[in-house]
């Protein structure tokens, strides 16, 4: 049987979330996806109104992360047949989904690959509101990711090749401090968000100090200050 795939529109939005040569192992990830779901044709590095004012690079390699997908997590007997590649990239995609859980549960399995293609999907849940995800990202980047030299130069490049991206990171966690009513330390001034500690952490990591925070014109992006169907944890 010819398996069903997501729609050539949805298929391309997410193809265009890994390099290009990263792909062939794509087209065999949407093959675990269900026929049904949606892709956002909105991206992590817009600004507003649906555009982004920059490029995301990743070793000179032009990607684009959808803001979100409703994809369902394949079955497990469905995605042990597949190649490792293919099931980090159905990893990373599912790091977009809209229901935490299947965040969390996604950047847990994307901390183990060393393919250096994996960095924005990881860093890009820093400029997110699920305080237990930040936590994540912050113990995985002062942990495991110390100790793994080829990884951590990856990251590092990453996070020098794209400092607009990490400004509007830094941007949306910051509102998020606020916002998010489930962190329980949002009324101690003193306490640092997950989010925001784990931006400064990979700052430390590619510069040695803080990210530099390039000036980003208007205001935050309205997607990135609302709550998504199925937001909180599970």
């Amino acid at each position: 049987m010819v398996p069903q795939l997501p729609t050539p529109v949805y298929a391309g939005l997410l193809l265009r979330s890994v390099p290009a040569p990263v792909r062939r192992d794509a087209h065999v990830a949407l093959g675990m996806l269900a026929p049904w779901g949606h892709v956002t044709p909105q991206l992590v590095q817009d600004t507003g109104g649906g555009v982004a004012d920059h490029d995301l690079h990743v070793d000179g390699r032009l990607v684009q992360l959808p803001y979100r997908l409703s994809h369902p997590w394949p079955s497990s007997a469905r995605t042990a047949r597949q190649n490792r590649r293919a099931q980090t990239v159905l990893a990373a995609w599912m790091t977009r989904s809209d229901r935490a859980g299947t965040r969390q549960r996604a950047v847990r399995e994307l901390f183990a690959s060393d393919e250096p293609w994996t960095a924005p999907f990881v860093v890009a849940l820093c400029g997110e509101y699920v305080y237990e995800i930040g936590a994540d990202v912050l113990g995985f980047v002062c942990g495991d990711l110390v100790r793994r030299d080829d990884l951590r130069a990856a990251y590092a490049r990453f996070l020098r090749d794209n400092p607009s991206f990490l400004a509007v990171l830094r941007r949306r966690a910051v509102s998020f401090r606020d916002l998010d009513h489930r962190w329980p330390h949002r009324d101690e001034p003193g306490r640092i968000y997950p989010q925001l500690a784990a931006l400064d952490a990979l700052g430390m990591l590619a510069y040695g100090g803080p990210v530099p925070v390039p000036e980003i014109e208007g205001p935050a992006p309205r997607h990135a200050l609302m709550s998504t169907n199925g937001a909180g944890p599970g």
